[in-house]
This record gives structure tokens, sequence and C-alpha cells, in this order.
């Protein structure tokens, strides 16, 4: 068993919707590794933006090895660095760049994940299968608006959340088999009820929305962990 964190250090807040989508999305494949030891998102993301040192963030999340990258996006094109590092030593296990289109990022995401996965498991003498997780999303109109909606919503606002369950219902929209944009939708509906909000919408209008959403987002994935919670 060994520890990993991934680290985003460079902040760009144009992309920082999708980039920390396509992080949350890396650490949800990493952590289905039986050898890995994930840290939270939580206490990773505490160092985004920041340029301490590397091995002093390793040591402060107590971990052995951190993964630290980039997304940067223009038009249609994206730039993905990504690089392993030893906090013991400072030392470069691993390094790649991908340049992609932007409609490829879902092949991207998996092609990313795999390398640094075959690089972590082959430094450690370990062996295992990363395990896919979620529901696959092949609409990237929805999948935009889907980031865009959590990004509004950790901004705790009416206005905000407002924006939120907007952005989520234009990806139900986009594609209608979006599972977790059907869950977000719920969660926004109750958050959004008038007891939490003047102007709110009302309560039993709040709780038919959200079992009506969760309905839909159960019966295209009835795994969907967000819709249970």
């Amino acid at each position: 068993m060994f520890a990993a964190s991934l680290v985003e250090r460079y902040y760009d807040p144009e992309n920082e919707y999708f980039r920390d989508g396509l992080s949350d999305m890396l650490i949800d494949r990493l952590a289905n590794i039986d050898e890995l030891v994930v840290i939270s998102r939580t206490s990773s993301f505490a160092f985004k933006g920041q340029h301490q040192d590397i091995m002093e963030i390793g040591r402060t999340l107590n971990v052995d090895t951190v993964l630290e990258g980039s997304v940067r996006k223009a038009g249609n094109r994206l730039r993905i660095t990504a690089q392993l590092i030893d906090v013991d030593n400072g030392f470069h296990l691993w390094s790649e760049t991908y340049d992609r289109e932007l409609t490829d990022i879902f092949a991207v995401q998996d092609e990313i994940t795999a390398a640094i996965v075959d690089a972590l498991l082959l430094h450690f003498d370990a062996d295992a299968t990363p395990q896919s997780g979620g529901t696959e999303v092949t609409n990237m109109s929805a999948y935009d608006a889907y980031l865009q909606g959590r990004h509004k919503q950790q901004e705790l606002s009416a206005k905000s959340m407002r924006e939120a369950l907007s952005l989520f219902r234009q990806a139900t929209e986009a594609d209608p088999d979006f599972a977790p944009a059907w869950a977000a939708r719920a969660l926004l509906v109750v958050l959004l009820r008038e007891d939490h909000f003047v102007e709110g919408i009302p309560r039993e209008e709040s709780h038919m929305l959200a079992r009506s959403n969760l309905k839909r987002a159960l019966e295209i994935d009835p795994n969907l962990a967000e819709a249970y919670v």
C-alpha cells in the first residue's frame, strides 16, 4: 500500500470549472485501485493555485507520491500536463503532456488515467486494473454545462444556485440520459426551497420536482451514488 495525492497548482479562473471536473474524475478513477490510497479532494484542492515546494506539500498531506498537473483550454484545443513526483527526494518519476481536441476529452481522460496508473504501479511493483466509475458521458455540451453548474453551486448564494440549476437543466436537455445532471437538479430544487431562501421554490413543489428528477436519474443509472445521497 502507498499513498498518492493529486494537486492542481496552476490557477486559471476562466477554466477552473473544467479543470476541477477533470481532477474530480481522475481522483475517482484512481481511488478505485486497491493498491492506491488517494487523498481526498478537499485536502488536495487546498493547494490549488499555490506555489509551495512539492516536497513540503507531500509531507503536509502525509503521502509518498504527488501527482500535479495543469489543464489549459483554448477554443476547441485542450492541453493537459501531468507529472508524478517522489516526495522523499523531489525527483520526477514520470511526466507527460497531452494536446487534444476538446471533443475527445473522454478518451483523453481514460488515456491519462491509464498512463498515470501504469507509472504508479510500475514504480511500486504493484498489479491492478483501474475500474471505471460513474456514468459515462458522450455529449460535450452536456458535460460542460454540468461542470459549470457544479462550479456555480459551490458559491452557495441564491443567485449562484439558480444559475447552477439552469445549467443542470441545460445539461439534461443536451443529453437526456446524463444521470448525474438529473441528480444535481434534484439537489438544487431542494436547496432552493422557500424555507432556505426568500422567494424560493414552494416546499411541496420542491419535493415533487426532486422526486421526479431522482426517479429519472435512477432509471438511467440504478447505481448512481449522487442520487442515493
